[in-house]
This record gives structure tokens, C-alpha cells and sequence, in this order.
């Protein structure tokens, strides 16, 4: 698990894991992302190991539903 956790989420993190608590994980990953100021789309690829949306990605999205 990354160290740049703080050790106290990382703690609960494991925990919710072993003992198969996914809404536990969920909130956790939450709060960690809400104290770095990451997006949850940052979070969540960086929890798949991919990389983040690029910019002309992300227009590309927001193109299709009509947001640009």
C-alpha cells in the first residue's frame, strides 16, 4: 500500500479490506482523496494503476454529453 497514506487511513483501510467492508474501503478512499484535493476520476484510476484523463480527453467526454 502507498506510503504517502496517512497512516491512520492506511490502518483503516486494511482493516475494511480484510474484513470485506467495501463501503468502508469506498469512504475511506473518499476521505483520502477529499484531504488531497484529488478528483474521484484521479483516485479511481489511480486505485485501477492507469493513468488519469488527459485534458483533450476529458473535453472529448464533456463533448459527447453536450457540456463544452
Amino acid at each position: 500500500m502507498d506510503e504517502s497514506i496517512p497512516p491512520e487511513i492506511r490502518q483503516r483501510l486494511q482493516l475494511a479490506k480484510k474484513n470485506g467492508n467495501k463501503t468502508e474501503q469506498l469512504r475511506l478512499w473518499q476521505e483520502y482523496s477529499s484531504q488531497q484535493g484529488f478528483s474521484s476520476e484521479w483516485i479511481m484510476a489511480a486505485r485501477l494503476g492507469e493513468a488519469g484523463y488527459t485534458d483533450e480527453q476529458a473535453h472529448m467526454v464533456a463533448c459527447l454529453f453536450g457540456r463544452c
